[in-house]
């Protein structure tokens, strides 16, 4: 699960207990020369806790963006980066980190992270549902 992958993510694990990888949109890659990124993955599935500020889950937003940094430790590649959509996120533990695999059709994002720190949370509704 990639919660489990992050570090500081003491209130994530709160807000999604379960698996969140089977439908995830990733909304933004950023890289800068020094191989430092940023990952904000798109989760439009109901958290497990309410949280005040956030309002009513279905009425004020539907979407959590789920916001993070990484370094880059390997390949990054993407294809066909508009055709992104919600689908499966894959990830791999390995010796060096972590691997985060999406796949849609003709997109395809796969990225190798030494590590990936959770940043914070923002949240909207997507006039879908």
């Amino acid at each position: 699960m990639i919660i489990d992958e992050m570090t500081n993510n003491v209130f994530l694990k709160k807000l999604y207990s379960g698996d969140i990888t089977s439908s995830i949109l990733i909304g933004r890659f950023s890289i800068d020369l020094s191989g430092y990124c940023d990952i904000d993955f798109h989760v439009n599935k109901k958290p497990d806790i309410s949280v005040e500020k956030y309002g009513v889950w279905g009425v004020d937003y539907n979407t959590v963006v789920i916001k993070t940094k990484g370094k880059i430790s390997g390949d990054v590649l993407i294809t066909e980066w508009l055709l992104n959509g919600y689908k499966e996120l894959n990830v791999k533990k390995t010796d060096n980190g972590i691997i985060i695999k999406s796949k849609n059709g003709k997109f395809n994002f796969s990225v190798e992270l030494s590590g990936l720190i959770f940043q914070g949370i923002s949240v909207y509704y997507d006039g879908e549902g």
